[in-house]
């Protein structure tokens, strides 16, 4: 008897093992899903599935302002019907992709039912070269 109770054990614990490893492997960021004329990149990623499934980035563009601060603009599309709570943030890294400390809060953004709406953030350090926007449901 107390070799069964050690054998299922053994077998329930290899089993929640598996489970969480694959659960926690889906909820890694991924690439945000885009419009068939833009090229999927890091620089836009979901931070959970229903941030990949039911958003997509229509247009992505980054340039500089008079005060030399690297400015990102990005149209986000809501592929449901129904209005779309997230939350988006963007982290701004230097030269060699490291972190550079300027990053936004999460911004609340509602997108309309089957509607796009324009994301715009501009680093408030000029060392600033790349980004990450992170998107996420709250």
């Amino acid at each position: 008897m107390g070799r069964n109770v050690s054998m299922t054990s053994r077998i329930t614990s290899v089993c929640l093992g598996a489970i969480l490893a694959v659960g926690c492997a889906a909820w890694a960021p991924t690439p945000a899903q885009t419009f068939p004329d833009l090229e999927p990149t890091s620089d836009v990623i979901t931070l959970d599935k229903a941030a990949f499934k039911l958003v997509a980035v229509k247009a992505l563009a980054a340039d500089r302002t008079d005060e030399g601060r690297l400015a990102v603009r990005m149209e986000l599309a809501n592929l449901s019907d129904q209005d779309l709570p997230l939350q988006l943030q963007t982290l701004f890294r230097d030269e060699g992709e490291m972190l550079i400390g300027d990053q936004s809060p999460f911004e609340m953004v509602v997108l309309p039912g089957s509607g796009s709406k324009l994301y715009e953030v501009s680093s408030l350090n000029p060392k600033a070269a790349t980004f990450t926007i992170q998107i996420k449901t709250p």
